[in-house]
């Protein structure tokens, strides 16, 4: 029987983005049994304060809140730990510096799933809460790559539709959110872009759900990260969570 490192998954920002990640895994991951699936452990308490308001509104920081997470991870005896928050990135490099475990990168996820689907310089854009574009998760490494973001002609209209897509997700009116990010996505692609990244948990499980076409279009993030936690994993076969870790 093939053996994996565990993997450790950071969730509770909010919660249905860890399970939507964990869900992802399975259903990419080519297991043809139950004991070939990957083995991982989801953190996920809610309570972490919101990272959006921590970016733009001077609220409570998140890090100590991700820092219990990573922390009971490793007491867990997970190997490597990905984070399914996309505006959480915003605070990589610190968790880095205080876990002795990697920590995977979803724009480096993104970037691999870029570069398969459209060529360095063509136009792309990006869907996702304001925190994550006000930290500039994305655009600053996207752009070192080649790639050239486009605005919907009206940004601040747009970015209010994504908004109301994803506060609708989180209340569960997920169809609703849906049809509100379609709109969202219209502007983006009438601006150029190839592709937009879906860079918040919640809008291509709300995308999926109004099942608009637009969705064809989308590059979703998780998706991505999902792909890179497989990539780890399988990398890692036979080895356990220490053995791997040392490796790094």
């Amino acid at each position: 029987m093939n053996t994996h490192a565990t993997l450790g998954i950071l969730g509770g920002m909010g919660p249905a983005a860890g399970i939507d990640l964990c869900r992802k895994i399975v259903d990419q991951h080519p297991a043809d049994r139950d004991q070939d699936h990957i083995p991982f452990i989801l953190y996920s308490v809610p309570q972490i304060p919101d990272r959006t308001e921590a970016l733009l509104r001077d609220g409570a920081s998140p890090l100590d809140g991700m820092l219990d997470g990573v922390h009971a991870l490793e007491q867990s005896g997970a190997g490597c730990i990905a984070i399914a928050c996309n505006t959480a990135h915003a605070w990589l490099e610190a968790l880095r510096t205080r876990t002795h475990l990697p920590v995977l990168d979803v724009v480096d996820a993104v970037a691999g799933e870029l570069s398969r689907c459209v060529a360095p310089g063509s136009p792309i854009a990006l869907m996702a809460t304001e925190g994550t574009h006000h930290a500039n998760v994305y655009r600053p490494r996207l752009e070192a790559l080649g790639y050239h973001f486009v605005s919907a002609a009206e940004p601040l209209a747009q970015q209010a539709l994504v908004n109301e897509g994803i506060r609708l997700t989180k209340a569960g009116e997920i169809r609703r959110g849906g049809e509100a990010l379609a709109m969202a996505m219209e502007p983006l692609l009438a601006a150029g872009a190839q592709r937009v990244i879906l860079g918040c948990t919640e809008i291509p499980v709300a995308l999926a759900m109004c099942e608009t076409p637009l969705a064809r279009f989308g590059l979703d993030a998780s998706a991505a990260l999902a792909r890179a936690c497989i990539a780890w994993s399988l990398a890692h076969e036979g080895h356990d969570s220490h053995t791997s870790t040392s490796q790094q």
